[in-house]
């Protein structure tokens, strides 16, 4: 990417007092000039979600002895924010690395750690996304594990810095499973990681509310879901952007069917 350092802009979607936000950092700082810019309190699950309707707010904070940026916004929020206040057009966005895996397109399309990336790629910048299939931050910072994200994503990010984004793909979603992996491997997303249910419950005055919540599904092989959780394998899953044309004859026809019943 180019003879000068490249300029790297490090974000998540779990706020700056994240463990896995800083492994990530140590993990990349000797292989460009990072600039930290994250959302203010955690994002999870807010996608590519921007916010519109209320003004954004920026403060410089220093984090043992590291400075970052915090936005008062989404990770998506935090892109555009960063590129147009703090590091201008980077080569490469790394994003987490987040607590809780990012497996499946019915994860990946509701996750801030890759809505942050692919954000970034529509502005025609590569991400990677790193996300680690733990419950809790804690284990992250363990001895061993701890020191195979930082290695894994220091490579990844070395490798993808070095060699550029393979042609065609946009995004690496890379999640590492809860356990010392034994390999990394290229895998497809699965459709679902959930099955999607609600509760409905009342509040102390009575007034109904709704909890929405998810069981695992069962994991199909060649998976990332399976790769990840059922073989302890670190998965890297390659993501174009998610909104595709799809121009085919059984389309044009419902078009026409349509056309011929408004009768334009």
């Amino acid at each position: 990417m180019g003879g000068s350092r490249p300029r790297i802009l490090l974000t998540n979607d779990d706020g700056p007092f994240s463990p896995g936000l800083w492994i990530l950092y140590e993990a990349v700082r000797e292989l460009g000039d990072v600039y930290v810019v994250v959302p203010e309190t955690p994002k999870s699950a807010t996608g590519l979600g921007l916010t519109l309707h209320k003004p954004l707010r920026m403060s410089k904070l220093r984090f043992g002895g590291h400075v970052a940026y915090v936005v008062s916004g989404t990770p998506s929020d935090v892109i555009y924010v960063a590129m147009n206040t703090v590091v201008g057009k980077p080569d490469l966005v790394v994003s987490g690395i987040n607590i809780g895996d990012n497996l499946s397109i019915q994860v990946i399309l509701s996750s801030g750690t890759v809505g942050a990336v692919l954000q970034a790629a529509i502005e025609g910048v590569p991400g990677i996304a790193f996300s680690a299939a733990v419950d809790e931050p804690e284990e992250m910072e363990e001895g061993e594990y701890r020191e195979h994200l930082l290695t894994v994503a220091r490579e990844v990010t070395s490798v993808v810095l070095s060699r550029g984004m393979p042609r065609g793909v946009d995004v690496l979603n890379v999640n590492f499973p809860p356990v010392l992996a034994r390999d990394i491997v290229v895998v497809r997303a699965a459709r679902k990681r959930f099955t999607t249910s609600i509760v409905k419950r009342r509040d102390p005055r009575g007034v109904p509310y709704y909890w929405l919540y998810g069981q695992p599904v069962e994991a199909e092989p060649g998976t990332d879901v399976h790769t990840v959780l059922e073989e302890g394998k670190v998965a890297v899953t390659p993501l174009t952007l998610p909104v595709s044309f799809i121009d085919s004859e059984e389309v044009r026809s419902i078009v026409e069917e349509v056309r011929e019943k408004i009768r334009w």
